[in-house]
């Protein structure tokens, strides 16, 4: 391959065209053979530079489609993920990209956490054990699901949220063995169950 032209498109960002075929984009810090310096136009690349400038193009557009998803909605790594192997993108390509989004803060489990959480309590009256749950499906490690469940639990109370689930529970006239077995499958903690079901005796 030959560049015919090369131009800084972003910070990080390049904008090669070759002396055959279409231009095309790549953030510097994907490529792990070829030197930024030796990147200029003219110059001749050999094809294992050049397979190395294409993987580098292929795990930007990753990048790119990642940050489509992103600016829609927060995303867990987990779930980021497999959109983009659904859309046929491979998994090594894609660990780069996210792994690059991580490192610069566009993408945290932490923080989707925090936003999912906030999300499903509009709907949804559950207590630790099931959004827990529900965040381990979503792919979110121990260490972010117990950070962001700590902070929201600090914001709204799990007795008050376990007491609007009783309420929910006592419309539908339910005897207080399934009204019990409704609240534990809710999510709350024995403790809370009792707690809400003898202030209602």
């Amino acid at each position: 391959m030959v560049i015919s032209q090369i131009m800084q498109a972003y910070s990080g960002v390049i904008e090669i065209t070759p002396g055959e075929g279409p231009a095309f984009f790549l953030r510097t810090s994907y490529l792990n053979r070829l030197k930024e310096e030796n990147l200029f136009s003219g110059a001749e690349i050999s094809d294992e530079d050049s397979a190395d400038l294409l993987e580098a193009a292929l795990v930007y557009g990753v990048e790119k489609a990642a940050m489509s998803y992103l600016a829609r909605a927060e995303h867990s790594r987990f779930t980021l993920s497999q959109k983009l192997i659904k859309k046929g993108m491979e998994k090594s390509v894609i660990n780069r990209a996210l792994d690059y989004l991580e490192s610069v803060n566009y993408l945290d489990d932490e923080r989707f956490a925090g936003a999912w959480l906030r999300s499903r309590s509009i709907d949804h009256a559950e207590g630790r054990i099931r959004l827990a749950a529900e965040l381990s499906a979503r792919g979110v490690d121990k260490t972010s699901a117990r950070k962001a469940l700590d902070e929201f639990f600090c914001d709204h109370d799990e007795l008050e949220i376990c007491r609007k689930a009783f309420r929910k529970a006592q419309i539908s006239r339910k005897t207080e063995e399934k009204i019990r077995m409704t609240l534990a499958q809710k999510g709350f903690s024995l403790k809370f169950i009792d707690i809400v079901v003898k202030e209602n005796i």
